[in-house]
């Protein structure tokens, strides 16, 4: 399989949009795809540290694209991006492709604002010239919403509520799959992997400093001379900048003057400062979704028009402060006064650390490859646990579940947060996740013994969102039955009750070896099955 990724970084632009391209990336290629990359040369592009990796393929530089204008009120004119035509651009990338492919294009990726619907339509249909016998799936990084595209999947991480879709529902087909919320963030794996061994912050003793890979309005200079103020010279304090932002001269010599600093240039990731951290004071852009995944309170402000909508859902959920910085003095004030009530206050950082926890697990990048790629093999289940409390919540809220099940209303945290650790620590309920060979979770399969008939289980179960359409939910079922006879070990009923409606759930208790009965009530239709095993 074969993945095209237009992307780019500069100066002006940054560098989180190929860096979460680089992510997404590595991820699919681990799952054995040829991924190339289609980049424009300009200052800060990081297509040398792409080519280390991958191939990359050269678009020349146009002189336009050293500009990044504003309009009247300050904000960027993102269609200036690309220094020509979206059309041209397209033009660009087929030649591209054409001096260098030997074969089809499967899937290609674009993360890039200054691309909409009229480079995606020339630039997959050109691909036809160039090897391809179909045109490519398209995958499309936003999160502006201000434009057309013509994706089959769609991702935005900045949207909180998973069904806030109306953004999007004029500006892509009625087809495109919208992956919306921190729990798609394509982070590099590894703030998953260090989620449950992030602690939960109580006393404020060291800060992280990251304004991006480039910050050109030079927020980092603001910030230390806040941490510099008063007792906040005893802070210990983290800088990280790019080996290319334009201020890197200027803020290494302030760092050398404050005591308990350390600046970092062209780190990896920043996931070991997270973990070392106990506030950041940054941007809000794909770093808020790191800091969420460690549990790390935070001080953001939005340094660019696309930070905006993701910064005011961050603070609205309580998991961080916003700080809106209008003029350096305002800066200074605000920030003095937020880092000091995080000194005074013992109660904020436990507060924040766990609402930033709660925000997403990290696993986003996985569920982007298995929506494109399909689910990973090996898959099994594994016990539920307190960890699971957060990602039960948002599978029973998804829009799908919430419509099949006989209580439609959403379900609000406190009840679910009951209602899930009774389940957990009863000897009558049975909590079993499905997941991949990587972990990533898949579903979820619940068994509970009836009164008083103890030897009868009522079954519930459900599939993410990126694991339906290829036939698992039977699958699940299955794997859940086996976990059931070993841990009861003794002869079963299992009973199943779904919506006359919901054909897919009936189809999957079919196919795993139930068989319909009589229905109690209108409406319902019930499936049984005998389990029987020796103690």
């Amino acid at each position: 399989m074969r993945i095209l990724i237009r992307s780019d970084a500069s100066i002006a632009m940054g560098s989180g949009h190929v860096m979460r391209c680089r992510n997404l990336a590595r991820a699919l290629r681990r799952r054995g795809a040829e991924v190339w990359f289609l980049c424009r040369e300009q200052p800060g592009d990081l297509i040398p540290m792409l080519e280390g990796e991958f191939v990359v393929l050269r678009l020349a530089t146009l002189p336009d694209t050293l500009l990044c204008p504003e309009d009247r009120k300050g904000h960027t004119i993102y269609e200036t991006w690309l220094g020509c035509s979206p059309l041209q651009d397209a033009a660009d990338c087929l030649e591209a492709v054409r001096r260098e492919s030997t074969g089809g294009v499967d899937w290609v990726v674009v993360d890039h604002y200054g691309l909409d619907h009229t480079w995606e339509e020339a630039f997959c249909a050109g691909l036809r010239g160039v090897g391809c016998d179909t045109e490519p799936q398209l995958l499309v990084f936003d999160d502006l919403a201000n434009r057309m595209h013509r994706a089959e999947v769609l991702v935005d991480a900045n949207r909180l509520a998973a069904s806030a879709t109306g953004p999007y529902d004029s500006l892509v087909p009625g087809h495109c799959r919208l992956l919306l919320g921190p729990t798609y963030a394509p982070l590099d794996p590894l703030y998953g992997h260090l989620q449950p061994l992030a602690p939960q912050r109580r006393e404020l003793q060291r800060v992280l400093v990251f304004f991006g890979g480039t910050d050109q309005a030079n927020h980092t200079a603001t910030a230390l001379h806040a941490l510099s103020a008063g007792s906040h010279d005893q802070l210990v304090v983290d800088v990280v900048l790019g080996r290319s932002a334009p201020h890197l001269a200027a803020i290494k010599q302030q760092v050398q003057r404050r005591a308990h600093t350390q600046l970092h240039c062209g780190l990896p990731n920043l996931a070991g400062l997270m973990m070392r951290a106990d506030l950041a004071i940054g941007a809000a852009g794909t770093a808020s979704w790191e800091r969420a995944a460690l549990g790390l309170p935070a001080i953001i402000t939005p340094v660019a028009d696309n930070q905006r909508q993701g910064a005011e859902a961050i603070a609205k959920a309580g998991a961080a402060i916003l700080v809106g910085w209008p003029t350096a003095e305002d800066a200074m004030e605000h920030l003095v006064a937020n880092i000091q009530g995080c000194i005074q206050n013992p109660d904020l950082l436990p507060l924040l650390s766990d609402r930033a926890r709660n925000l997403g697990d990290g696993r986003g990048l996985d569920r982007i490859v298995t929506t494109m790629l399909g689910p990973g093999a090996e898959r099994r289940c594994r016990p539920a646990s307190i960890q699971d409390e957060n990602l039960y919540h948002a599978w029973a809220n998804e829009p799908e579940v919430r419509r099949q099940s006989f209580q439609t209303d959403p379900i609000p945290l406190a009840e679910h947060q009951r209602w899930f650790r009774d389940r957990l620590h009863s000897a009558n309920a049975l909590l079993q996740v499905f997941v991949d060979g990587e972990g990533l979770p898949l579903g979820q399969v619940r068994f509970e013994r009836t009164d008083p008939e103890p030897w009868t289980c009522v079954v519930g179960f459900s599939l993410d969102p990126v694991a339906r359409g290829h036939g698992l939910a039977s699958e699940l079922l299955t794997c859940g039955l086996r976990e059931l006879t070993r841990h009861w070990g003794v002869t079963q009923e299992v009973y199943a009750e779904v919506k006359v409606s919901n054909a897919a759930s009936a189809k999957a208790l079919q196919t795993a070896g139930f068989t319909e009965s009589a229905a109690p009530r209108p409406g319902v239709r019930c499936f049984r099955k005998p389990v029987a095993t020796t103690v």
